[in-house]
């Protein structure tokens, strides 16, 4: 008697040492899932959640949900626990209800917790845990990303400067020309004149 109480207590005892220690017996690889849904589309979703014992001896692994939308059990049974030996594989399978859901962003947890298994019939030693978030978005539209427009400026009664190198072939000069002078009362001035000298020669000779 005295023998078997000893043995559970330092089987309690080593088992309380391991959680102290940090050992871990829980790999995932990952944190958090995310799905889009929307209405119309096949549901229920489902998602096989590989984990590995890394921890040094065989344990239990057990799954739950916090909600009613997500339920997690062990890939071909309908079991919510395995035990499983270091380093072994196991798959647990997530089945979401999306039509179970409103629309908007809605949130839910697996919770994944590893007992000591030669604890269990005297008390439950919890030797590693973790939490996997649920995140699906349901018919949420993503919202499209806003273009700047271009801003439009009256013109009208706005001066604009041309430079006077630059000048458009299809716009004709306006700059007036100069008249040709009137030539008449020159070449009279100049005939009389000649007139004058032929006189005055005249009167030499």
């Amino acid at each position: 008697m005295m023998d078997s109480i000893l043995s559970k207590a330092i089987l309690l005892f080593a088992s309380i040492l391991t959680v102290f220690s940090g050992s871990n017996y829980i790999q995932l690889g990952i944190d958090s899932l995310t799905f889009d849904f929307k209405t119309g589309e096949i549901y229920p979703i489902y998602y096989y959640l590989n984990l590995q014992n890394v921890g040094p001896k065989t344990a239990r692994f057990e799954i739950s949900s916090d909600s009613n939308w997500v339920s997690a059990y062990r890939e071909g049974t309908d079991y919510t626990f395995v035990e499983l030996p270091s380093q072994a594989y196991v798959n647990f399978v997530l089945t979401i209800r999306p039509e179970r859901l409103s629309d908007g962003v809605n949130e839910a947890k697996i919770i994944l917790k590893v007992l000591d298994i030669d604890s269990l019939v005297s008390q439950e030693v919890i030797l590693d845990e973790t939490e996997v978030l649920i995140v699906l978005n349901k018919n949420i539209i993503p919202t499209p990303t806003s273009i700047p427009t271009a801003v439009s400026f009256p013109t009208e009664n706005i001066p604009v400067s041309i430079p006077s190198s630059i000048s458009s072939p299809a716009v004709e000069s306006t700059t007036p020309q100069p008249r040709s002078a009137d030539l008449g009362p020159i070449l009279k001035q100049i005939q009389s004149l000649i007139d004058s000298i032929r006189i005055l020669l005249k009167n030499f000779f």
